[in-house]
Parts: C-alpha cells; structure tokens; sequence
C-alpha cells in the first residue's frame, strides 16, 4: 500500500491527496480563465470590425474592453505562476512550449505557447505567449540571435535535465533558419515550467528565467 505523504507549502504541510484535490481543481480553473479570455478577444474583434456601429461608440466600448482584458490577463498570468509552484510541491511535470519566429534585428513574431500538465495540453492566451517571449528578448536582440537562442537552451538543459540526472527530457528546441529572401529564425522551444517561476537571478539570462 502507497504511504500517505504531507505535501510542504509556505510552511503548512497539506495532505496529499488534498494537493491533488486543489491542483486539479486550479487546473480547471485556469481551462475556464482561457476559455474565458478566448471569448472576449472574440468579442473584441467582432466590435472593431462592426461596420454598423458609430465609430465614437465602437472605439469607446473596445477600449473598454481592451483595458478589462489587460486586467484579466494580468490576473490570469498571476494565477499561473501559482499553479505552476504548487505544481513544483508535487509530483507533477509542469512544462511551457513557446512557439516564435524573428529576425537578427530582434524583431519577433510569437506563434502560440502550450502549457503541459502531466501528458496535458492547455494552449495559453496570445497575451500571456506575448508575454513569455518578451523575457526572452535580451537573448533576441543579441548579436547572433541564433547561435544565443541555443546557448540559452543549453544553459536550461544543464540546470534541469544534467544537473538533476531525471533524464526527463523535459528541455526541448527545434530551431529552423531561412535564407531567403532574408535571414529569419523559427523556434519551437520547450522547457519546465518551474524554469520560468525560479525565484533567482544568477546567470546571464537571468530575467529569463521567470514568469514575473
């Protein structure tokens, strides 16, 4: 018979199957909170190309909408780093794939971002991939952006997979290059979602290395 386990969190031990219970239950959560978000930007873009409304009247109530989406973004990315952490107090494989293409100028274009849950699969908001790959941006606007996309890469696969001897395989990049008719880069880029909420700032890449 497994042994019941007290799962440790900000200095209160939780049961473990009360853990589970939460974790899930945050899970669905956050599937609402996207599902949600989806449906506002759906809204928005309906009003901003309505060509029935007055343009006074249709740019007030987009704007208005526009802020309150920023608002539940905000909320939404806080609930993440939560979920992501308690995660981390588990058993739980927690990973972020980020999606995007740019140039050697630094200009980026953002793709899409999944969030992984144990074999799960959760696409994140447009706002919240935007948000992601902009952590990434002093790696992006390096000289060779290339070659310190995959020297960032290299740096978490050491920290995670190496250091820690899982053999999880849980750091992942595909990184395409484009000639022409001009030098561009397409990167699919997988890591441990725990990379992005690390509480330290050593290294290079430091502020890359946070959802905060």
């Amino acid at each position: 018979m497994e042994e019941d386990k007290d799962v440790p969190t900000r200095g209160v031990r939780i049961h473990s199957s009360v853990h589970e219970v939460r974790f899930w239950q945050n899970f669905s959560v956050l599937r609402r909170m996207i599902r949600h978000l989806g449906d506002r930007e759906q809204l928005i873009a309906a009003l901003a190309g309505d060509p029935v409304l007055p343009e006074k009247t249709r740019d007030e109530a987009v704007s208005i909408l526009k802020k309150e989406q920023d608002e539940n973004l905000s909320a939404f990315h806080d609930f993440l780093v939560n979920f992501v952490t308690m995660g981390m107090q588990g058993l739980h494989r927690t990973e972020i794939t980020l999606e995007f293409s740019f140039l050697d100028d630094g200009t980026y274009w953002v793709q899409g971002a999944v969030l992984h849950v144990d074999g799960k699969s959760l696409p994140l908001p447009d706002g919240e991939g935007q948000r992601l790959v902009a952590l990434l941006s002093p790696v992006l606007s390096a000289d060779e952006p290339g070659q310190a996309l995959l020297s960032f890469y290299r740096s978490c696969e050491e920290t995670h997979d190496r250091e820690a001897g899982s053999g999880l395989d849980s750091c992942r990049l595909e990184l395409g290059r484009e000639i022409f008719p001009g030098t561009s880069y397409h990167a699919r880029l997988r890591l441990p979602a725990c990379l992005y909420c690390s509480e330290e700032s050593d290294g290079e890449w430091s502020e890359a290395h946070r959802l905060r």
